[in-house]
């Protein structure tokens, strides 16, 4: 049986299809208009490539199947999500709960003018607004009252007010959501955050989600697992999936695919680096785990919620080259896979990054996307002549490496910038790269960061894809619970809610399909304290004798004084198996036989030229120098002047300088392997 596990990037949709012993990735083009279109054509793709005469017959096969999309994102990215109307209490209609005078999501996410505060929850006042709502044109309707998570229930006689006076049945009924339901949450600001960014992207993602699962179900004959994947790193059904859920799910996924491979390696910090066709994006991990930013950020919107740190820029192959007097923009204009880059011969007619690539020399438009697309070298060539060249009145090679140059600064810069934000030296991490261009990117962005270690995946092209299938299926659940943590206070009650909610998590697996045996709960607590930030601390187990007995269990970093329990979050896991290939015996150095011949170049070489090799004839042990270019047939690999890549046990590749001891590299792998295997 296979599981399949499919991205849907901004430019490219990607797919992993494994067996447990066999992998194949499938990359298709993102159709924008509905995902629902690349889907299928992804998973037909792999069905071709596996074999199967036709797509029915290999779902008949599929054990499981995992989406991830770019829906919400792009929606709230793009700002054309539906209506919003937001009930809060009077004086806080421009703050919304929060410091600034004025909340960033107002006259964006919701017009201002749809913001109304009331100060009596009776029917008239209610009504009335409700009636002024409706008027401006609102289709959905977000209650966030201060307070509300302690005390729900003004926000629920709200609804009830609402939904009485335009139940589902009439034409004008209106969806209504309150705060309180969609996030328990402490912090008034980011409970209404939430709410809105939820019903701001609900009904695109459910309409794309209902119609994938219609045609799967009824058209297909697919009947067993469809799972979306989460932020919180799992995957769970359609029916249990909010919008929010899946807000940035897909480079999430990357990183915690990346904290498979550092644990893996043993590697202790890393830098996880995705560049693909319209954005790049960066995380950190320390200890073969996520580091998690306490206040987070969704498209320039803050939330008080614990989230992997991840930083993005519009930056991908597609970005548009732009000029500022002689200085070189790129983005956040990107042509996406429609028209696409000029190269694409689709209708483009901006110079982009990938053009740059072409006429540099970097990516074969013979042998893109291993020759299942071919590119119009003459044409990217003649707009970065007449759009980037000319102007600067530089040759077209000049402005090739001054593009270059720029994609490489800018990602250079979100490491400083991170370094800065974490407070952290960077410069003594690995750099995992991946994405459609990551391979591309990796070594001009690790001199600029000072990194001297760089490691490129086989399955970089499809990370995304290769993190949703070493993600557990996963339930989270959140119940606000006030407790002062004091000798002599009654656990009972909070047992009694952490079983209820791991009732729920075995209740949601089951309505899955999933059979829970084995299934793991872990807690963890949200501690607040006078004066001080919130804390929050996971908990090795589930049920409490006591409050010292809980108080032990929290750890010795328990600040002394009165502390307060404020959230309960359940986590119901079911641990899936993961993909795994044999660890293959290092060989000799010489990688001839992977040699393909060479070709001129207009980076990274002073010569003018790189060896070209072909990633799949690659052996492990072999070594290939400075300048290459080694193609596979889903991503092009950079190897500049002065660093060596050798391929590893896993069939992936360490790229180091070349004054570094790579033989020293290779034997700490091979120890870090072999201390796993035993």
């Amino acid at each position: 049986m296979y599981s399949v596990d499919i991205d849907v990037g901004g430019t490219l949709t990607d797919g992993l299809f494994s067996d447990g012993s066999r992998q194949v990735c499938a990359k298709v083009d993102t159709t924008a208009h509905d995902l629902t279109v690349c889907l299928f054509d992804c998973l037909t793709q792999g069905a071709t490539q596996l074999g199967f005469a036709g797509l029915e017959s290999f779902l008949e096969q599929v054990e499981l199947l995992r989406w991830s999309t770019t829906i919400t994102s792009n929606v709230l990215a793009e700002l054309r999500g539906p209506k919003i109307g937001l009930i809060v209490s009077k004086g806080h209609e421009r703050d919304l709960y929060g410091k600034p005078e004025i909340s960033p999501i107002l006259n964006k996410v919701v017009d201002g003018r749809n913001v109304l505060g009331i100060e009596h929850s009776g029917g008239p006042e209610i009504l009335s607004a409700v009636r002024s709502l409706l008027e401006g044109g609102v289709r959905r309707i977000c209650i966030s009252l201060q307070g509300a998570l302690q005390d729900p229930e003004k926000e629920q006689h709200i609804k009830r007010i609402i939904d009485e006076q335009y139940p589902d049945h009439f034409l004008g009924s209106v969806p209504v959501l309150t705060g309180s339901d969609i996030c328990q949450n402490t912090d008034d600001m980011t409970r209404t955050y939430y709410a809105v960014i939820n019903a701001y992207t609900h009904s695109a993602l459910a309409a794309t989600l209902f119609k994938a699962e219609d045609e799967l179900r009824y058209t297909q004959g697919y009947s067993r697992a469809f799972l979306i994947s989460h932020i919180n790193g799992g995957v769970a059904g359609v029916s249990k999936t909010r919008a929010i859920d899946t807000m940035e799910s897909g480079p999430i996924l990357g990183i915690y695919g990346s904290s498979h491979l550092a644990r893996a390696y043993g590697l202790k910090r890393v830098i996880a680096l995705d560049v693909g066709g319209t954005t790049a994006k960066l995380g950190i991990i320390h200890d073969g785990e996520p580091v998690y930013a306490q206040i987070s950020d969704l498209f320039g919107i803050p939330v008080h919620v614990s989230l992997p740190y991840l930083r993005s820029i519009a930056l991908g192959g597609g970005s548009v080259v732009s000029l500022q007097g002689d200085a070189i923009g790129l983005g956040p204009e990107s042509m996406g896979s429609f028209p696409g880059p000029v190269c694409y011969a689709l209708g483009g007619d901006k110079p982009t990054l990938t053009d740059a690539f072409v006429t540099a020399g970097l990516i074969d438009p013979e042998y893109f996307l291993g020759g299942t697309k071919s590119l119009d070298l003459a044409a990217a060539r003649e707009v970065v002549e007449k759009h980037i060249a000319v102007p600067r009145g530089t040759s077209v090679e000049d402005a090739c490496q001054a593009v270059i140059n720029r994609a490489c600064d800018m990602v250079a810069n979100m490491i400083a910038t991170a370094a800065q934000e974490l407070r952290q030296d960077l410069s003594d991490h690995v750099l995992f790269a991946y994405g459609g261009n990551g391979g591309l990117f990796a070594c001009g962005v690790a001199e600029r960061a000072g990194l001297k270690d760089v490691h490129l995946f086989a399955l970089g092209p499809v990370f995304s894809a290769f993190g949703s299938s070493v993600s557990d299926i996963s339930h989270v659940y959140e119940r606000s619970f006030h407790l002062m943590l004091r000798d002599g206070a009654d656990v009972g009650p909070l047992n009694r809610l952490v079983e209820e909610m791991r009732s729920a998590g075995i209740r949601d697996l089951l309505g899955e399909g999933i059979k829970p045996d084995g299934a793991e709960c872990s807690v963890e607590l949200e501690l607040s304290r006078p004066g001080g930030q919130n804390l929050t601390v996971k908990c090795p187990q589930s049920h409490f004798a006591s409050v010292s007995d809980l108080r032990s269990k929290l750890g010795s970093d328990l600040p002394a004084g009165d502390i307060s329990l404020e959230l309960v979050r359940v986590r119901v896991k079911k641990v899936i198996s993961k993909p795994s290939g044999p660890l293959r015996e290092l060989g000799p150095a010489d990688a001839s036989a992977a040699f393909l011949g060479k070709r001129k170049v207009s980076y990274g070489s002073i010569a003018g030229e790189a060896a070209i090799y072909k990633w799949e004839s690659l052996q492990p042990g072999n070594h290939v120098e400075g300048c290459a270019l080694v193609e596979s047939a889903n991503s092009t690999y950079f190897v500049p002047e002065g660093w060596r890549l050798e391929i590893d046990q896993h069939g992936n590749a360490q790229i180091l300088r070349a004054d570094t001891n790579v033989s020293s590299g290779r034997r700490n792998l091979q120890e870090t392997q072999s201390h796993g295997k035993r």
